[in-house]
């Protein structure tokens, strides 16, 4: 399995790019940088996504992404995710006033996108992959993912606050290899991580204690800026396997 990092921070700046994971080259993990990071090849290429939630950071390259593919794939990409998250596609972005509907375009036949509502603790096939997903705890409906081949496995538990399935989830998988989750406030800003449930490196830390596996644990979803802030608050967890996932990483297992 590889697994490509096409951006990981909590926001956008110069060299900063949204949340989304590529694996094995076909299957897309959210999509907040897929035209910022990939070639037009490598876009066409991709046929399956699998959103974790609505907010704009990880959606916001669907439109373009659909633009730019448009004419260049006979089988439509299949949009993976809550029955709540297709809805605000259709509602609020593929709705031909933000974005053509792409899901109908060019016809209802052969569109583009194709959306498919997804039930967490279902396992579903693509791409010989086997990705779970898995309910968080976030200010909309969520979800993380486990993503599986034969031979390793890891999580992604997506933007969440305090949460427990994903945890068990990953102390179940015997071949993981990967964890990766989030920390979006410092300590000083706790007030905000529990408005818009997110963590701090505080809270990240007794989350940690229900990990049993030990595996590398990566950190995402830091917001720009706060990284000088909150890298001290990381190392005094003393975690010895935590460490920042970092844009245009390549893992392979």
């Amino acid at each position: 399995m590889e697994l490509r990092v096409l951006g990981c921070s909590g926001g956008e700046a110069e060299g900063e790019r949204l949340t989304g994971l590529l694996v094995n080259g076909r299957v897309a993990i959210d999509a907040g940088s897929l035209t910022l990071a990939l070639r037009l090849s490598e876009q066409i290429a991709i046929r399956h996504i699998f959103l974790s939630h609505s907010h704009l950071d990880h959606i916001c390259t669907l439109p373009f992404f659909t633009k730019n593919i448009f004419g260049h794939v006979e089988v439509p990409v299949e949009i993976h995710a809550l029955p709540e998250t297709l809805d605000a596609l259709r509602r609020h972005l593929f709705n031909d006033e933000l974005w053509p509907d792409f899901s109908v375009i060019p016809s209802p036949d052969k569109p583009v996108i194709r959306y498919s509502e997804i039930v967490p603790g279902e396992i579903y096939e693509v791409e010989g992959l086997h990705i779970t997903p898995v309910p968080v705890n976030h200010l909309v409906p969520c979800v993380g993912y486990r993503v599986e081949d034969d031979h390793s496995a890891f999580i992604f538990t997506s933007d969440t606050a305090e949460t427990d399935a994903v945890y068990a989830l990953a102390n179940a998988t015997q071949k993981l290899s990967f964890f990766i989750t989030e920390a979006s406030f410092p300590n000083e800003q706790a007030w905000l991580a529990e408005a818009s449930k997110h963590l701090t490196p505080a809270k990240l830390g007794a989350e940690l204690k229900k990990l049993k596996k030990d595996v590398p644990v990566a950190i995402y979803h830091l917001t720009p800026g706060e990284r000088p802030i909150m890298m001290p608050q990381l190392d005094a967890l003393k975690h010895p396997k935590l460490r920042l996932l970092n844009q245009d990483e390549r893992y392979v297992w």
